[in-house]
């Protein structure tokens, strides 16, 4: 089981507001002498996001479930983030993929 997520943004908080968007939510975290980061803790699952330059990375999606994905559609469009495919029913699942700032893609799905 997966239980940590570090995510290396140039702007942070910008990042931070697409996952927001998609109902992570994020408190400021410093580790000792460490950078401040943010932080959400969910299920089992921690996402951080700390300041970096390195931040491609290519071959990974990263996937999120929504109650309403209409609603999240709307909010994503509203703050102008990038979906490189809207929402589409594939065998019974209702699904969409966004783009972070940093060009990460989002697998963002309804739950039943």
């Amino acid at each position: 089981m997966i239980c940590f997520l570090t995510l290396f943004a140039e702007d942070i908080e910008r990042t931070a507001g697409v996952y927001r968007l998609l109902g992570l939510h994020f408190t400021p975290e410093r580790h000792g002498t460490g950078p401040l980061h943010l932080a959400s803790a969910a299920n089992g699952l921690v996402v951080e996001i700390y300041p970096g330059k390195d931040t491609a990375s290519p071959g990974m999606m990263i996937g999120i479930e929504v109650a309403d994905l209409a609603a999240v559609r709307a909010r994503l469009a509203d703050a102008g983030v990038h979906l490189q495919r809207d929402i589409e029913r594939i065998g019974g699942e209702k699904r969409l993929i966004a783009v972070d700032p940093e060009g990460r893609r989002i697998f963002v799905r309804e739950t039943a």
